[in-house]
């Protein structure tokens, strides 16, 4: 009889059902990953979502034909969402352990593989992981690797078969793929490029030739794990309370090279691009943050070589695991000797909501929410005021004018329509619409002549197209440069607003972290939202000053721009017909006589 076997998926969200639905579970369904994997288990797929996208997500090829496969399963997580709203690393601990709550003491009788929605693994994966499963190995642990979404997504789709609604690509043209767009966060950890660090160094890479990448990766995903214990509910964020819970005594097992299990993790290129700074960090500065934040899992995880390669690894390769090695050990040398624990964390601080501290933070920040609002709906006294209430108002605006079908989008949507994506070119079903909100970066502007005919030809004749650019800290530079790059589209009747200052800026650095829900040390932040309650006749009085700033004036502080365009058709146009006999004579001049 097979071992019984779930594969557990968080997903919230139109985009990332669309990462699902398009790349994540037809490269799951790539010959040597869950076809393979059945063969060997009983597998069950359980989708944690939103109850809304159920039949968005049951629509699709990809789920079909993994239905053939093995059972699948649609898990509600509507409530967490409301409960801890805005906390993606929250709902996703919640949201894994919504996947596999209902085995109860069957738990310790099941393989449980998990997935992230936006992670895409490599052919042959699963297969490795199952071979593992069978040998004996209770936990196993692999690395993911982030890329570039904007150059790796339309190269990943345009190998989707789309008949079978499958993405086989082995191992090693995923690296290559990987190696050629590694991510501006990725660049910042290699160690023996330094022209950029990130904040937090968690991992850490090095360069060795064009199809070579070693490094170490602090914590390792876990991919599969057989419980020892029954777990209930979370108590710390999932890398840091479920092994301990699940698998105290349990030895790990670590895939380290890309041949056996490869695992991309496509973002965003601005994603985290506030954590990456220009220049080097030292090990003084690394080793504390490590202190801070690693645990016994972590320090474990740390420990293991990877190697990432697109084809045989070089003969010399040696050298450079023993300079990594080297590093290494000198950050462990200055670090502290004891690990962190994984409950009562010195950086994430208390979790369960038993504790009265988090409890009282919690009532604290639903107090502000019901005072304040929440985004996008908020009052004069949250900082975000000024971000949302352009758009909020044009809304309002459009829909009491009668234009009631408005597409809103970001430029990654358009990205993958231009790849024939089935699951996102849902989004379009309606064209033409009344009207249409773009939410776009910085960067997105240089291309604004390009993409603005891809907008205009989903909107009426006369219908209005509303482009949104954050900016969210005010960069004076930032704005200069990319609004100096940028070609505005000669076309159709245009209008530019910046909104916010320097104090709002200001303002929403200060309340954000702040107002997250589950914060790292919940009575210092408690204090620090009284502190904010006190403070939000400021926040007034900074979102009234802004309001009376005439938007069409350029602010080089702004936070908001808005782009506002009113499409107009060319028309046919109206022409006299020839003239003939008496009219065809020219008029005399009667003064001139």
């Amino acid at each position: 009889m097979k071992e019984a076997t779930r594969l557990i998926i968080p997903v919230w969200g139109e985009p990332y059902v669309s990462d699902l639905l398009s790349l994540t579970l037809p490269a799951v369904l790539s010959p040597g990953n869950l076809p393979a994997l059945c063969d060997m288990l009983e597998v069950e797929v359980v989708i944690v979502t939103e109850t809304r996208l159920f039949e968005l997500i049951r629509g699709s090829n990809s789920f079909a034909t993994a239905a053939k496969l093995c059972a699948m399963r649609l898990v509600a997580l509507d409530d967490l969402l409301v409960t801890f709203q805005g906390d993606y690393g929250t709902i996703l601990t919640y949201a894994l352990f919504r996947g596999l709550a209902d085995l109860g003491e069957r738990m310790t009788e099941t393989c449980l593989l998990f997935l992230n929605a936006d992670f895409v693994i490599s052919d042959g994966s699963l297969r490795h992981v199952g071979r593992l499963l069978l040998q004996g190995e209770r936990m196993i642990h692999a690395p993911s690797f982030r890329v570039v979404l904007e150059d790796v997504w339309p190269r990943l789709w345009a190998r989707v078969d789309q008949e079978s609604g499958t993405l086989c690509v082995p191992s090693r043209d995923m690296a290559k793929l990987a190696l050629a767009h590694k991510h501006p966060t990725v660049r910042a950890r290699t160690v023996n490029q330094r022209l950029y660090h990130q904040t937090w160094m968690d991992q850490f890479y090095w360069y060795v030739d064009e199809e070579t990448l070693i490094g170490y990766q602090s914590p390792m995903a876990l991919v599969a794990i057989k419980p020892q214990s029954v777990v209930g509910e979370p108590k710390a964020f999932w890398d840091y309370g479920f092994i301990p819970e699940a698998g105290a005594t349990l030895k790990p097992h670590y895939i380290t090279d890309s041949d056996d299990f490869f695992m991309i993790e496509p973002q965003g290129r601005d994603h985290q691009a506030t954590l990456v700074h220009v220049g080097w960090t030292t090990v003084e500065k690394i080793a504390r943050t490590e202190v801070l934040r690693a645990t016994k899992e972590h320090r474990e995880s740390v420990q293991q070589l990877l190697k990432i390669h697109a084809g045989d690894l070089p003969v010399d390769l040696q050298d450079s695991i023993d300079e990594a090695r080297g590093f290494m050990a000198e950050i462990y040398r200055l670090a502290s000797l004891q690990a962190a624990p994984d409950v009562g964390h010195p950086v994430l601080s208390w979790w369960n909501s038993s504790n009265p501290a988090i409890s009282a933070l919690r009532a604290l920040q639903a107090l502000y929410r019901k005072t304040f609002g929440s985004p996008p709906k908020v009052s004069k006294f949250h900082p975000l005021w000024i971000e949302t209430a352009p758009v909020e108002s044009k809304i309002a605006e459009w829909k009491s004018g009668g234009k009631a079908n408005i597409l809103s989008i970001t430029s990654d949507d358009l990205m993958r329509r231009r790849c024939l994506d089935a699951d996102v070119d849902r989004l379009f079903d309606q064209a033409p619409f009344d009207a249409c909100i773009c939410e776009l970066t910085l960067k997105d502007l240089r291309d604004l002549e390009a993409l603005y005919p891809e907008l205009r030809a989903l909107v009426k004749d006369g219908g209005q197209i509303l482009l949104k650019v954050t900016n969210p800290i005010g960069r004076r530079d930032d704005a200069g440069l990319f609004l100096s790059c940028c070609r505005f589209p000669d076309i159709d009747v245009s209008e530019i607003r910046f909104y916010g200052t320097s104090a709002t800026a200001w303002l929403r650095a200060v309340y954000i972290p702040a107002l997250r829900p589950i914060p790292s040390r919940p009575v210092i932040r408690g204090l620090g939202i009284c502190a904010l309650i006190l403070l939000a006749p400021l926040v007034r009085l900074a979102n009234a000053h802004a309001e009376r700033r005439n938007p069409a004036i350029f602010s080089p502080r702004w936070t908001i721009l808005t782009l506002e365009f009113s499409v107009r058709r060319a028309h046919a146009r109206r022409t006299r017909p020839p003239l003939t006999g008496d009219e065809a004579r020219p008029k005399t001049d009667v003064a001139a006589r």
